[in-house]
This record gives C-alpha cells, structure tokens and sequence, in this order.
C-alpha cells in the first residue's frame, strides 16, 4: 500500500510552531474566547453553550438550527435551500475529504485551482484520480484564466476544483469568472466543488462573489466552517451543501463510516456565532482587524521595496510577500522561515516548500503571513522588517 505524500504545510507548523512566540503562520481571523464571543450578542441572555444541554449524541447530521441557518446565508431570493440540502461535519478538512472521496475514483480526471491548499489535490491523486492544475500567475493577480481552464478538459474529466476565497494567495474569482467557469461546467457535463472556508472573508470594495450554491448551478457542492472567517477554529465544525440532493445522499452515506455526530456543544456555538444578531457584529470585528493588518503589510511592502513585493489579497486570512536577496534574486524561502524560527521565534509558512506540486514553484520566495490579529502582525512585522535591514 502506498504512502500518503506529507502534508508539507502542517509537517512545517508542526516542526517550528513549538519553538516560536509570534504566530503568523495560521490563516484564521483573529480567534476569540468564549465569553469574547457571547459579548458580542447584544442579548444578554443569549449564551454560545446551553448550560442544560445533555450530553448525548446530537442530530445525526447536524442540529436542524442550524443546517436551517446555514442554508438561510447560502440562499437568494431566486435560489432557496433548506436544511435537506446541509450536512455538517467535524470541520472543513472532513467536510472536504467527504466530497473527494466521494465524488471521485481511480481512473477520473479533475482539475484544480492552484496555487491552493494541498488536500485539494494531493488526496484525489493518492485516489489514483487524475489531477491537472489550473495555474494563477502573479502577473494576472493569481486568477487562473477561464480559457486555460477549457484546454485542461479532458474525455474522462469529472470535477474542477475552486477555493474561493484562495488560500494562500488571497485571490477571489469574480462573478465573471465563476460564471465563465459555471459555462464550461455546464458545456462538458461537470461538477464544481468550491472550498468555501474563507466566506466571507472579503478585504475588497468590490461585490464578492455569490456561493457557488446559490448561483442556480445545481452540480456543484461547496465546504466551509466557522474556522477561518470566523475566528473560531477551536470549534470543530464545518459542512458540506449542495443543491444536488443526490450530492448529499451520498455525503451523508460516506460520512456515517466517519462521524456518527458532530459534538453538540460545537454546533450549539456555531449556532450562536451565525445568528442574526451576533454575525454581522462578528464580521465586522474580523474584517477590522484584517483591514488593519493589511494596511500595516502595505506600509512594509513599501518601505521594503528593494526586497519586498506583494498582490494585495481580495480575501481570506493570508497575505503572500515575495522576498528577494539583494542580487534580486527570490530568496530560500523554507531557508529563511526556518532561520527565523529557530533564531526570533516568529512562526512563517514558506510559500515554495509548502505549495508547490513537486516542481520549480511561482511561489519561490513567498512567504505566507497571517492577517488574522493586526497585534501579532506588527510583532512580526517587525522582527522581519530588522532581519531583512541587517
């Protein structure tokens, strides 16, 4: 039997993160506690965990509060979901693994989003799936072309894969282009799946993108959590939706061999950070603290000109900053987040080693840098800033 290739991201984090202070190595927004997160109701009565809640094994597929608030965010006033048309899981990376071990066999070709996060593609290629990957280019802002994407088709393709927002790049596809992509799904007889972890986590002036589920394309399924956007990773809960009820039959037949529920004292704080009344009060915190961090990135990427370049991310909770030795060519990027590991403590994600498919990378040079909490960045900032001037 073979081995599963390292998932290089989290045997990085795993490595340095013990032996560091400053943590710019994640990609959720600024994380909260408990008590932080019922202060944000302004009821306060409400509480995130129901202190008479039994705990016994919960919904089979998650609480029906809130599958129905789930499908609430991801309907329109065209499009209507309900709580058929939700599953929920132990967070994002099940509700992912869900999708691709059951839409996808030996033998089937789909294509990927990329640069993106490693399970996207690494686990559908250990499926004997396989994987062509939609290439981003710096030059275009990391958004892949719609017609590059048609000539990657093949007889036996069954999927493409989107992560919108992306991780690492931050890149959002436009309406424009999820509808172009939409078009060719459409023209081959193809599903979309869309990571979806980082909605809505949107940094840009301009109308995000609507959920994949709600644009009217019925083949297509979509994941996400309240891990990322929402600042709360230490409760493990995400989902799967799709308007494809038979999407879901087979979801949930895959995940009764994995899960036989989610804990209910996750669902019942989920359910109290998506209600009407504390999530738009919790976004609205996020999306401040983001903001802020990425002005400060953008001062930095000024004052380090000589050796700094970036795209401003559109979306999700990392930013990736190119850096150059002075000849100007890209530095060693695991070289020099390993230096500054072991020597300032501050934990960065090196963006070649980490996101590349085996091959010379793009992202040669890159580091991947937290903009979740504005506090740690400027501590990090900092540290880099006086390195990079020494």
């Amino acid at each position: 039997m073979k081995d599963l290739p390292a998932f290089k991201i989290d045997r990085w984090v795993g490595n340095y993160k013990p032996i560091c202070n400053i943590m710019l190595h994640g990609s959720c927004a600024s994380e909260l506690s408990l008590n932080q997160l019922k202060q944000l109701s302004p009821d306060p009565s409400m509480d995130p965990i129901d202190r008479e809640l039994p705990l016994i094994y919960g919904s089979v597929l998650g609480s029906l509060k809130l599958r129905s608030r789930l499908a609430e965010l991801h309907s329109t006033t065209a499009i209507k979901l309900t709580a058929n048309n939700v599953v929920i899981t132990p967070g994002s990376i099940m509700a992912n693994y869900l999708v691709l071990t059951t839409l996808f066999s030996a033998g089937d070709h789909v294509i990927c989003q990329f640069p993106t996060y490693a399970q996207l593609y690494e686990l559908p290629r250990f499926m004997g799936v396989e994987v062509s990957l939609w290439k981003g280019s710096v030059d275009d802002s990391w958004t892949p072309s719609v017609e590059e994407l048609e000539n990657l088709v093949q007889p036996n393709t069954k999927a493409i894969i989107i992560n919108n927002p992306s991780n690492p790049t931050g890149v959002v596809l436009p309406s424009r282009v999820i509808d172009e992509t939409i078009a060719v799904a459409k023209k081959y007889d193809l599903t979309i799946f869309s990571d979806e972890v980082f909605r809505p986590l949107f940094h840009s002036q301009d109308l995000p993108p609507p959920p994949i589920v709600s644009t009217g394309f019925t083949s297509c399924v979509s994941t996400g959590s309240i891990s990322k956007a929402h600042g709360l990773p230490g409760v493990r809960l995400g989902w799967v939706i799709s308007p494809d009820i038979d999407i879901i039959r087979r979801i949930i037949i895959a995940r009764d061999y994995t899960t036989i529920s989610v804990s209910q004292l996750d669902d019942s704080v989920a359910c109290f950070a998506l209600d009407p009344s504390v999530l738009p009060v919790l976004m609205e915190r996020n999306l401040a603290k983001c903001a802020a961090s990425l002005r400060m990135l953008d001062d930095f990427v000024v004052q380090n000109a000589q050796r700094c370049s970036w795209v401003r991310p559109a979306g999700a909770g990392t930013a990736l900053v190119k850096i150059v030795e002075k000849n100007g060519q890209p530095v060693d990027d695991a070289a020099l987040c390993a230096e500054l590991a072991q020597k300032y403590a501050i934990s960065l994600v090196p963006g070649g080693h980490c996101f590349n498919d085996g091959e010379a990378s793009e992202l040669d040079g890159y580091i991947r840098i937290a903009i979740g909490d504005d506090d740690t960045l400027r501590a990090g900032l900092s540290v880099l800033g006086s390195y990079l001037n020494s």
